[in-house]
């Protein structure tokens, strides 16, 4: 029972857009010494490349010993007699991810899956329930 929940690519595109800023403040380093200028040119696309690459691999995997969650920033464990229940919990005003809430009462957040928000079932809700289908046959 090995499961990986990935990521649309679409995300990873948004990563991509938001980084833009960041990549038009390249421009600010044209008052920096000639010779140090493409270092820092080059640091600032290795950084901009390494976080697009995190975003875009982020995922949830499910194993026989539990739920792994792979985020951008931080890989999260969760082993099924731990877990209780998983609920979806909003992130701003346009995203939501799944946290899951453990038997003594911590809970831990599943942020390598996140979606849009929505009034109806969404992605998250149904990733949700097959964790706790999940986690009820383990």
């Amino acid at each position: 029972m090995r499961e990986t929940i990935r990521i649309p690519w679409l995300a990873a595109v948004q990563a991509l857009v938001l980084q833009l800023p960041m990549l038009v403040g390249i421009g600010g380093f044209e008052y920096a010494p000639g010779v140090i200028r493409p270092w820092l040119d080059g640091a600032l696309m290795a950084g901009t490349a390494l976080l697009t690459w995190r975003t875009a691999v982020a995922r949830l995997q499910v194993s026989p010993e539990g739920i792994r969650s792979h985020g951008t920033w931080r890989t999260r464990f969760v082993p099924w007699e731990d877990l209780v229940w998983v609920s979806v919990v909003p992130s701003g005003d346009l995203w939501e991810f799944p946290v899951a809430i453990l038997s003594d009462g911590r809970e831990v957040p599943l942020t390598g899956v996140y979606g849009l928000r929505s009034d109806v079932e969404s992605r998250v809700d149904r990733i949700a329930e097959r964790l706790i289908m999940l986690s009820d046959q383990a």
